[in-house]
């Protein structure tokens, strides 16, 4: 039987394209410091919070925004110099952030930060009782990339955050489903030894592989997804221990050795749902 996930645990920016010019001769002043972004409480908007710079006193503060895959950024109204945090409703988008402190026309900019999900390139993934590697997993202490893994290693069990199974021994069932590690070692396919595996949630099919993905809770997210098989599906995933969300592409399904093509894009900012791409 299917085991329900349990239930886990802001203005809005005006926009029009600007471009950036640079600062005068002679204005003292700096970027705003320590700026920094997370998600929303409801997982679909973005709070940026910043500090006051090491010089000057500026006149306010300027909040820019660049969608994913445009190369125009875009401005919010002028902040007082009294404020330090803004909410941003990116309408389901994601991209790119900077804060700038602004003295008159010149301004100081930060580093830029991102929403856009890291994307890992289509790679082969095998069900259970196939010959490769069936089990898959992001490099959250790293870059966030996936990677396959083999499921008859102990050694893998922190590593994996999904498997591909049939549920069945041997390969031959026509649906195949997309499961937390932690039910491997009672897979049916009978390879994976008894450990500490990893706990992963799962959507339904996705329709719109560019909406954000629906809110962690016992109605949205399972503990496996059958039906992958079909080119392609789409399917949301929530990391258990990390509150991590990222989509998954399944295509290109070879029955004849057992192996389905997995694309993925990971979304780095704990909690946000958002995952347009």
């Amino acid at each position: 039987m299917k085991r329900l996930a349990a239930l886990g645990t802001i203005g809005t920016l005006c926009l029009a394209v600007l471009v950036l010019t640079g600062c005068e001769d002679g204005v003292v002043g700096s970027a705003p410091t320590n700026f920094a972004l997370v998600a929303g409480a409801d997982g679909i908007t973005v709070v940026l919070s910043w500090e006051e710079p090491t010089e000057g006193e500026p006149d306010g503060y300027i909040v820019y925004f660049r969608e994913v895959n445009t190369t125009d950024w875009v401005v919010g109204d002028s902040l007082d110099a009294t404020e330090f945090e803004f909410t941003h409703d990116p309408g389901e988008l994601t991209g790119d952030y900077m804060i700038a402190a602004y003295w008159d026309e010149d301004e100081f900019e930060t580093d830029e930060l991102t929403t856009v999900p890291i994307h890992t390139s289509a790679v082969s993934i095998y069900e259970l009782n196939a010959a490769g590697n069936s089990g898959y997993g992001w490099a959250i202490a790293g870059d966030f990339t996936g990677s396959t893994y083999s499921m008859a290693q102990v050694a893998n069990a922190p590593l994996v955050d999904f498997y591909v199974t049939d549920f069945a021994p041997g390969t031959g069932a026509s649906d195949w489903a997309i499961a937390t590690p932690d039910l491997a070692p009672t897979d049916p396919g009978g390879v994976t030894p008894a450990d500490n595996w990893r706990t992963s949630w799962f959507t339904d099919p996705i329709v719109d592989p560019q909406a954000a993905l629906p809110a962690y809770g016992p109605t949205t997210f399972f503990n496996y997804t059958e039906g992958i098989e079909v080119d392609p599906t789409y399917i949301g995933v929530f990391l258990d221990d990390e509150e991590h969300f990222a989509l998954v592409k399944f295509s290109g399904v070879n029955p004849g050795d057992g192996s389905i093509q997995v694309e993925t894009w990971f979304q780095t900012v704990q909690g946000l749902r958002l995952i347009a791409h």
